[in-house]
C-alpha cells in the first residue's frame, strides 16, 4: 500500500490518477519523459501499523447450588418430675376431725411440662456474589519486519 500524502493532497476527484492543475507538478512530470518510449517504475514500501483487536480471552459464569452440610449443636433440656412429700397432720386438723368435722375429699392434679427439641430452619440471605470485569493495560514491543523497494539504474556496458 502506498503512502504518497504528498500526491493524494494533489489527486483530482475526477478520475483516478489525474492531478490538479498544478503547473510546477506537471511541468517536473513532463520534464522525466522523453517521449512516449519513457520507462516507469512504481516504488513500492510496507510500513507497520500496529493496533488493537478485542478477542474472546475466555468465559466465566456464576452458577448456584446447594449442598446439605450436617450440623451439630448442644441443647439443654429441661423436664418436671415428681416428689412425693408426705406431712405429718397438724394438731388443729387433728382436733378437728375428732369434732365430727370431717376431712375434705377432692381430687388435686399436678401438670408436669418437659422441654423437647424444636427444629426449624430458615432461610435468610447471606451474601451478594458478582463477577466484575476489570480492565489492566500492559505495554508490548512489537516487532515486524517490513519490506520496502529498492530502484537502482543500471547503465549497459556498450555505450555508443
Amino acid at each position: 500500500m502506498a503512502f504518497d500524502q504528498e500526491a493524494d493532497a494533489r489527486r483530482d476527484p475526477s478520475g483516478p490518477g489525474r492531478l490538479e492543475d498544478d503547473a510546477p507538478a506537471r511541468d517536473r512530470l513532463e520534464e522525466g519523459r522523453a517521449g512516449d518510449d519513457a520507462a516507469t517504475v512504481v516504488r513500492h514500501e510496507e510500513r507497520l501499523r500496529a493496533g488493537t483487536e478485542r478477542v474472546e480471552a475466555g468465559r466465566l459464569r456464576l452458577r448456584k447450588y446447594v449442598v446439605e452440610e450436617p450440623v451439630r449443636e448442644e441443647q439443654t433440656l429441661a423436664s418436671e418430675d415428681v416428689e412425693e412429700i408426705r406431712t405429718p397432720i397438724t394438731e388443729e386438723e387433728r382436733e378437728a376431725f375428732l369434732a365430727g368435722q370431717e376431712l375434705p375429699v377432692g381430687e388435686d392434679e399436678v401438670i408436669l411440662y418437659r422441654e423437647v427439641p424444636v427444629v426449624q430452619t430458615v432461610r435468610v440471605p447471606y451474601q451478594r456474589v458478582r463477577l466484575a470485569v476489570r480492565r489492566t493495560e500492559r505495554t508490548e514491543v512489537i516487532e515486524e519486519t517490513v519490506r520496502q523497494e529498492r530502484i537502482d539504474v543500471q547503465e549497459p556496458d556498450d555505450r555508443a
